[in-house]
């Protein structure tokens, strides 16, 4: 800024200087963003500890915050991970989460000290019963955001710093939470002598009350009435699948935060010239200004800067990438998206609709640039034909894709080219002994010309090259030509060869030395879901076109990453659920047990689709992501509870008595672990900023997954339990010798 200010001074009254499309700008906006949010949900954090604890116990546990966060930022920088939107909302994320294992551990001191126990054993106490299933706890989340490493690609690299984030951020407080917290518990439980405050005393009644009265009887309602419980559950799960697959709520790949960069590309035939470009590129900037005033009304301006190009694109996505005098554009950088009115696309829009085609013009595309992965919206490639049989279905393809709304600047990277002079050699010629090679080389010969003879001057070979001059190399000329036969007469080559004339291509494009052609387009995400497009394109568009033509076809772009990403994501869920299901299976010394506590994950699927359907917000690829870590944070508190239930039940309890009275001991861990992950991540979910919004399906999946197994975990699982002895008992009179045992 400095720099341009002081050149700025230096320039003559006609000519300025300007800063365009500044990274730092939006990359500072962001941070700050996720800063404020973060500063929120720690305060919501703070708040949901002292409103539970006693005030010396929330404050032990909450200086677990800052250790954790430092272990992470070490950790991100031993492994080359920088500070950007995915891994500071990592950390937000971890705000809430870090707190837990000192909750678990805490409130059991707690618990210990108000039976009876003095502050020391106590404080040890809470460490000990507590290590076998916070740890636990902890490898469950490891392991379900860990397959998220597994993600190749672009996205891949995009979210790779929320496992990193996880894993240090959950090492550094099981650190915390086993070798530091329980000395502070210590300190904590025995100096707190002083007399209970009126709040605490009366919060304190309230929760007793409820956990005692409304919340045991629900418990034991839902026990007694387990397999209807589980019948309710199953039909709120179906409900949600049925969401999905109903299209109520639809699934975008990687919605883009909205971009204040627009890119408009156009083409003419090759051979255009430059002053007729330069009448595009200034149509384009009445166009733009037009536009602008029919959306703002007299209000302030949103164009900030546009720059027009000749002979150079501006972007290469989906054009020709072809230079010279008939290609040109425009870039344009609107007003920051958070300062306007003006949403982009209705930029785009209405700019396209004032814009007036000049003759010739082949090609023009609107698009606003964006985020995440590359590539485009559809991107179709249509491969191993003749070149004009892929020209053509590339046309086809237009067509086709033309018929559906939301979908628009349709191009295809093979253009036209000049006019090509085609010749066949006819009968009478090769009656003479004419071949279409012989021909060929003849005309090559006559107008690249052919080398005459070759001499050394100065050591250096010199090729003497005999060929028409310029001004003859004409199509007047090349009819005009005459051929030597094979013996020796010289013909006139329209009396020995058919010509015709047709259109050439100025670029054609292999892969893997194969001709291919792109068709690309964007979609309007709002009109029409891309995922449904492709499937409609694949299964009975395109296979028409390929057949009719003789090639074949597959998606690439957005398309192609999101099947390779989608792919390594189902691999590694299953990866994950078999790392949680080994860890509990180690845990609990039993096959059949850990199937129980991992029965809540699939419930958390439930709150998170209804949450995006409550909302309005699309699944993506975050949510996605979001639900393979929720599955390891639910099981945490699926895992705090079982243990509890069976250690009344091995100490002696009847297990009806055992599952009430253990979800009743447990349900201030359950409740208080989820609501402070739900505190941290809050703000995020209530903000208005658009350039939150991407992230926004990942909160909103871990806050509504988790309110609803909150509840599910605290009845469903008790049920289970049940449901669980029933079967064992059943089987067990089925089986005298397992019986007897």
């Amino acid at each position: 800024d400095k720099y341009v200010r002081t050149l700025r001074s230096t320039l003559p009254a006609n000519l300025t200087v300007q800063q365009f499309d500044v990274a730092a700008n939006l990359i500072r906006e962001r941070i700050n963003l996720l800063l404020r949010n973060g500063a929120g949900g720690l305060v919501l954090v703070l708040g949901v500890l002292f409103l539970f604890l006693n005030s010396r116990v929330a404050l032990w546990i909450a200086v677990g915050i800052p250790t954790a966060v430092l272990g992470a930022l070490a950790v991100m920088l031993a492994t080359g991970q920088s500070i950007n939107m995915v891994s500071l909302f990592a950390l937000i994320m971890m705000i809430g989460i870090v707190v837990d294992d000192a909750i678990v551990v805490g409130e059991h001191a707690v618990a210990r000290h108000s039976a009876g126990l003095g502050a020391a054993d106590a404080a040890l106490s809470g460490a000990q019963r507590m290590m076998s299933p916070v740890f636990c706890a902890s490898l469950t989340t490891i392991a379900a955001f860990i397959p998220v490493m597994m993600i190749s690609g672009i996205i891949g690299e995009i979210i790779m710093a929320i496992p990193l984030v996880v894993v240090a951020v959950l090492i550094a407080s099981l650190i915390e939470c086993f070798l530091i917290l329980p000395g502070h518990m210590r300190s904590a439980l025995a100096t707190h002598q002083g007399e209970v405050s009126e709040f605490r005393r009366r919060f304190n009644e309230i929760y007793d009350h409820f956990r005692d009265g409304f919340f045991r009887r629900f418990v034991e309602f839902c026990v007694k009435w387990r397999y209807g419980t589980l019948s309710g559950m199953l039909a709120a799960l179906i409900v949600a699948i049925g969401l999905v697959a109903g299209g109520r709520v639809q699934f975008v790949f990687f919605p883009s935060p909205e971009s204040d960069i627009i890119y408009a590309n156009f083409t003419f035939a090759p051979g255009t010239t430059r002053a007729r470009t330069n009448a595009m590129v200034t149509e384009l900037d009445r166009a733009l200004y037009a536009a602008e005033s029919g959306l703002i009304e007299g209000g302030p301006g949103v164009v900030q800067v546009a720059l027009g190009s000749i002979a150079v694109p501006v972007s290469s996505f989906g054009m020709s990438s072809s230079y010279g005098n008939h290609v040109g554009g425009m870039i344009v950088e609107l007003t920051p998206s958070e300062d306007r009115q003006v949403r982009t696309t209705e930029m785009i829009s209405a700019w396209r609709a004032e814009i007036k085609e000049l003759p010739g013009l082949e090609t023009l595309t609107i698009r606003a640039r964006q985020g995440g992965p590359p590539g485009r919206d559809l991107d179709i490639r249509l491969y191993g034909g003749e070149t004009a049989s892929l020209k053509q279905a590339a046309l086809e393809t237009r067509d086709s894709i033309r018929r559906f709304n939301g979908v628009s600047d349709i191009t295809d990277n093979l253009p036209w080219g000049k006019q090509e002079l085609i010749f066949s050699v006819n009968e009478r010629g090769r009656m003479l002994g004419f071949t279409n090679e012989s021909v060929s080389r003849q005309v090559r010969n006559a107008f690249d010309g052919v080398i005459a003879h070759r001499f050394v001057r100065n050591d250096e070979e010199v090729a003497v090259r005999v060929q028409l001059p310029r001004d003859l190399i004409t199509s007047a000329t090349l009819r005009a030509l005459y051929l030597r036969a094979p013996s020796g007469a010289e013909v006139p080559i329209l009396q020995i060869v058919d010509l015709h004339t047709r259109r050439g291509f100025a670029l054609i494009r292999r892969e893997n030395a194969v001709r291919e052609v792109s068709v690309t387009a964007e979609i309007d995400e709002s009109v029409i879901n891309p995922t449904e497009l492709v499937a409609e394109l694949e299964a009975d568009v395109l296979p028409k076109i390929a057949k009719r033509h003789g090639i074949d076809f597959r998606f690439a772009g957005k398309a192609e990453e999101q099947g390779e990403t989608l792919s390594d994501m189902s691999t590694g869920a299953l990866a994950g659920l078999a790392m949680i299901y080994i860890v509990l299976a180690w845990v609990f010394a039993s096959y059949t047990r850990p199937l129980v506590v991992m029965s809540i994950i699939p419930f958390a699927v439930v709150g998170a689709i209804f949450g995006h359907w409550l909302l309005g917000f699309d699944l993506t690829i975050l949510s996605l992501v979001g639900l393979l870590g929720l599955s390891g944070i639910v099981v945490n508190d699926s895992i705090i509870l079982v243990t509890s239930i069976d250690e009344r039940y091995n100490g002696g309890d009847n297990l009806h008595v055992a599952i009430i009275d253990g979800a009743r001991d447990r349900l201030r861990p359950v409740v208080l672990t989820s609501l402070t992950t739900i505190g941290g991540l809050l703000p995020l979910l209530s903000e208005t900023s658009l350039q939150a919004q991407f992230l926004k399906p990942m909160a909103l999946t871990i806050v509504f997954g988790l309110l609803a197994t909150t509840i599910l975990v605290l009845v469903v699982v008790p049920a289970l339990i049940a449901i669980q002895e029933d079967v064992g008992s059943k089987i067990r009179l089925l089986s005298p010798k397992t019986g007897n045992k």
